[in-house]
Order: structure tokens, then C-alpha cells, then sequence
């Protein structure tokens, strides 16, 4: 198993592929198979140090993967699901990790795990933004903007 590890902030060269051992997950814990990773700016925040962290740490928010073990009080996941998370604990850069069920949620079958790596904290801050920041209303006027190279601006009018 292998985790991206930093022990002092800086630039891409304070990235360290580390070899990793996981203890079993806690009882409120899966462990995760990681198979894609989202990459967000808030991980270059992380890195540079301009969001302090406790040295040495993992980077990464948010990724996907299959279930490969479970904590001794988990009910509602088990091995082989197909899962994404978005948040805290920072470890996402990694083949395998320990994580908390309570961020985590179900892919269905017919979502690939690369998309839902890269869902959810998009996902998350677009329902945020678009339902709790500034209600959208019908009649209203919104720009879309991403850049991108799948995704091109729009402005959308709501009926």
C-alpha cells in the first residue's frame, strides 16, 4: 500500500510516495480500496501551508473505491460497496485508507468511481452554494462557470 505524505510544506517536490501499513479499521470505519481521487485546489493550501496542518500528513479530500474491510460497528456498508466521500480526514492521495462512515455514501453500479471521485465536493458546494448561500428562485438568472476542458460556461435562466 502506498500513501502521498508531506512533512514539510513547499511546492509538488515536499510530495513523498510513502509505503503505508493500515492497522484494522475503527469501529466507525471502513477500509477503502481507493480506485480515483478528486484533486482540488484546497490540496495545494494544504501543501504550501497556507492552511496549517499538523506535519507530518496525508493530502487528499475526496475519492472512491470498494470496501475491503469494516469496522466492528458498521451496519449499513460492507465489503465489495462502492463508495465516495468528500472531507475530512486528509488522505485521499493513497491506495488503501481508513475512513469514517459517516461522510461516506453509496455509487451505484451504474456511476463509474472515477466520476464519483469527483463529485462530491464539487457536488457538495454546488447545492451549498445554490440552495443555502443564495436560494435560487424560478425567473431568475445564473451563471455556471468551470474551466474545465469537459465543461464550457453557461448562463441559465430558472423556470
Amino acid at each position: 500500500m502506498k500513501a502521498v505524505e508531506i512533512n514539510k510544506t513547499g511546492g509538488p517536490e515536499v510530495l513523498q510516495l510513502k509505503d503505508i501499513t493500515l492497522d484494522k479499521p475503527e469501529p466507525n470505519e471502513v477500509t477503502i480500496e481507493q480506485k480515483a481521487i478528486g484533486l482540488n485546489y484546497i490540496d495545494t493550501y494544504h501543501r504550501s501551508g497556507l492552511y496549517p496542518l499538523k506535519l507530518p500528513i496525508g493530502l487528499g479530500l475526496e475519492g472512491a473505491g470498494i470496501i475491503t474491510d469494516v469496522g466492528e460497528s458498521v451496519k449499513d456498508f460492507k465489503i465489495g460497496d462502492k463508495v465516495s466521500y468528500a472531507g475530512i480526514p486528509l488522505g485521499s492521495y493513497s491506495t488503501h485508507r481508513n475512513y469514517p462512515t459517516k461522510n461516506l455514501v453509496k455509487v451505484p453500479d451504474s456511476i463509474d468511481l472515477e466520476v464519483a471521485a469527483t463529485l462530491m465536493t464539487k457536488g457538495l458546494t454546488t447545492f451549498y452554494l445554490l440552495h443555502k448561500t443564495f436560494p435560487v428562485k424560478s425567473g431568475q438568472t445564473i451563471l455556471i462557470s468551470c474551466s474545465s476542458w469537459r465543461c464550457w460556461s453557461n448562463i441559465w435562466s430558472v423556470g
